[in-house]
Parts: C-alpha cells; structure tokens; sequence
C-alpha cells in the first residue's frame, strides 16, 4: 500500500534526537517528502542505543523504526568546519529544516535561523523544544515525561489522591507534538507556494499539553472548578462513567445525552424498570440521587463477566466501549480496518509492524515503504548530489568528518 505523496518534491533536512522531532520527519517522509537525517558520525541519534528493555538485545529496535522509517541518513561531524560547511551545502538544497536542538546550541552551532536564512532565503525553519523558545527557562532541556507529563498538568490531573504518581505513556507527548509541528510545516510550506515567504515554525511540549488540555485550563478560571480529575464527582453524572465486569473488564460509558441514552441502557442491563422509577428518570433526578444510582449501577455491572454483557453492549447504539489494551489495540479490526497498522521487513528478513501517520489522503493512510536507515548510509549518495567528489569524500572520512 502507497500513501499518496502530497510532500513528493520536498526536501527536509532533520538535525534531531529521540522521538518528537524525528516523529514529525518520519510523518513528513509517509507522504513523500524526502527526509535527510543528519547524524554524529559512529554514534547516530542517541536513541538508537536507548536501552528501554533489557529483553531487546538482538530483537528490531521498534521505536527507532517507528519514527525513523522512510528516511536517508547523513553522518556529519558539525563541530568541524568542514563538516559544518558540508551542512551549509546540504541546507542550499532544503525546502524544511527540522530540529529538536536546544536555541543556545544552534546559535553556537551556527545553525540559528538567520544563519541558515543567509544560505537559504527560501528555507522553512520548523523547531520543537520542552518549554518554548521565550522567557528564561527557552534553553532548559526537556523530555516527554518532565516538560509534557509533569510541567504541563498530566501528571496532576491523572495522579490519585493516594497511591502511586501515575507515570505517562511512551512517548504521549513527543507524538501529539510532533503533529503540531508537522502541520505548521505543512502550513509553511501552503503559504510560501502562494506569496514566497519562508515561515519560522514552532512548538514545544509545553504548548502542546496546554492545547491537549485546554478544556480544564480554560475551565480553571472558575474557582469552582476542581482540575483533578480523582476528585471530580462522578455521581452528578452516573452515566459517564467506568463499571467494572464480574472478570475485571471495564466498560466505559460516555452518555452526554444521558436522557437519549437512559431507558436503552436500562433494557441492555436488563433492568426497565430503572427506566420508570422516580429516582432516576431525568436527568434531574440522577443527579439528587447520584451516589445511589452509582452504587447500583456498579452492583450490576459486576454481576457478569463481559462475555455475558457483550451481546446486549453490542446491541446498544449509543457512546461506550470496552477499555482495551494496548496488545487489543494492537490487534483491533478497527485499527486493521483503517490500515492504522503496517508491515516492514528489516534486512535480515524479520517483519516489524509499525503505526501508519494518524490521517488519510485520498482514503490512504501514511505508511511508509523503507525502514529506519543505518546511520551514515546515505553520506556519499547525498555528498555527491552537492557536487562532492569521491576522493574529497573519502578524504573527509578518513579525518573523522564523516562517516
């Protein structure tokens, strides 16, 4: 299956670590654009060694694959003037520049907007940070789980009351960023095809979480408002809720209607007299008597295993679902369906199922065609395309520029 190539003739060169930025170029590469990876000779994005299972010796590296897939890698030592000017060339040919770089390495780098803009009046600078790239902490590192998770209110809101900190999912917040700064790519490169002008683009994970959980922020101007989500009164609205099966399964209910939705879940519960009695026939009503209904409405949940449940929930048209896995996520008609799963084959012949980008184009997911490259296998192929020689390429490789 081929996406459709709604980037085929964009050039993005990609000076970036990890899963954020990467995840962007890798989402830019699924429709066609042309991704160069710009990597530090014989070490390569940190993240290729990232030891995050010690049972992964010898298996495919997954999530380097999955954010890494479709590109070509260059091996440049940028610390050598040589090595920056090779870079110099390799930015004269870019449509996109994407980087993860903190704001004071790149301006020592060299590598800052106005000094790429000199070589390239052209050039969409596209960047992604922790904090943002004004006020104080601009240059403070940043990570999914600091800057997302905890600095940008996931973990508070998340977190029980007592109990253990709740620790976020890999890579939540690289992967909701990564389509923010994917789509101002997009938008920069719409708007500099219609006027010519070239955008700066950016974001970070702190705006990122900000936007994800506008709602409570926004809801937080109301002093009533309790912003954790532990604390919230799921009694003033049984009906958007989470039972638990007799087997430990869960149902979650989303009945913002609830009046729409009542008197059907009554027949799926196999209780319609709920649907008659006084205390619970508004949504008025449910509400006064709201810890009650919750009780019940849990007792009978738990009367059953989900199997006994499925053919009355399978029947019932209305917003619920099973709380699922990630191993049933993983293997969901649904996500096959949509094509939301895609297969790869790695060199040595095992396949790797990856996730395709999390749209469609002329009813095509974006799912890419070649694996993550090694780092620096595509050095000389692009050198040459900027007019590089071999023996110029050969000699730049034996003093440690390249590789």
């Amino acid at each position: 299956m081929t996406s459709v190539e709604i980037f085929g003739g964009v050039r993005v060169v990609e000076l970036a670590q990890y899963v954020m930025v990467p995840s962007t170029g890798a989402m830019l590469a699924d429709f066609g654009a042309e991704v160069i990876k710009v990597e530090t000779p014989g070490i390569g994005d940190p993240y290729r060694n990232l030891v995050v299972d010690v049972r992964g010796a010898g298996r495919p590296n997954y999530s380097l694959e999955q954010n890494n897939r479709g590109k070509k890698s260059i091996a440049l030592d940028l610390k050598a003037p040589a090595g920056l000017a090779l870079f110099y060339r390799l930015i004269e040919t870019a449509d996109v520049f994407l980087t993860s770089l903190r704001p004071g390495a790149l301006k020592r780098m060299g590598l800052d907007v106005a000094d790429l803009r000199k070589r390239n009046p052209r050039l969409i600078y596209a960047r992604a940070n922790g904090l943002g790239f004004k006020g104080a902490e601009a240059d403070k590192p940043g990570f999914d789980a600091s800057a997302f998770w905890s600095r940008g209110g996931f973990a508070h809101l998340l977190t029980p009351l007592s109990g253990e900190f709740i620790r976020q999912p890999r890579a939540l917040g690289d992967h909701s960023a990564a389509m923010n700064l994917a789509f101002g790519v997009a938008g920069a490169l719409f708007r500099r095809a219609t006027t010519g002008e070239p955008s700066l683009i950016e974001t970070s994970l702190l705006a990122t979480a900000a936007w994800v959980l506008s709602n409570d922020l926004v809801a937080a101007q109301d002093g009533a408002h309790d912003t954790n989500l532990q604390r919230k009164a799921v009694e003033r609205n049984p009906l958007v809720g989470t039972y638990r099966t007799r087997d430990g399964r869960w149902i979650q209910l989303v009945f913002l209607e609830p009046q729409r939705y009542w008197p059907s879940l009554c027949v799926a519960l196999g209780r319609t007299d709920l649907s008659a009695d006084p205390r619970y026939a508004d949504a008025k009503a449910r509400t006064a008597n709201g810890v009650e209904l919750l009780a019940l409405l849990s007792e009978i949940f738990a009367a059953k295993d989900w199997a006994e449940w499925r053919p009355s929930f399978d029947c019932l048209d209305a917003p619920w679902e099973l709380v699922r896995s990630i191993e049933d996520v993983f293997t969901d008609p649904q996500t096959i369906a949509n094509g939301h799963i895609f297969e790869l084959g790695t060199t040595d012949g095992t396949p790797v199922k990856l996730v395709a980008s999390p749209l469609t184009v002329d009813g095509m997911p974006g799912t890419g065609e070649r694996l993550a490259p090694d780092c620096g296998q595509h050095t000389d192929a692009l050198l040459a395309e900027c007019g590089i020689s071999p023996l110029e390429i050969e000699s730049l490789r034996r003093a440690g520029v390249l590789s």
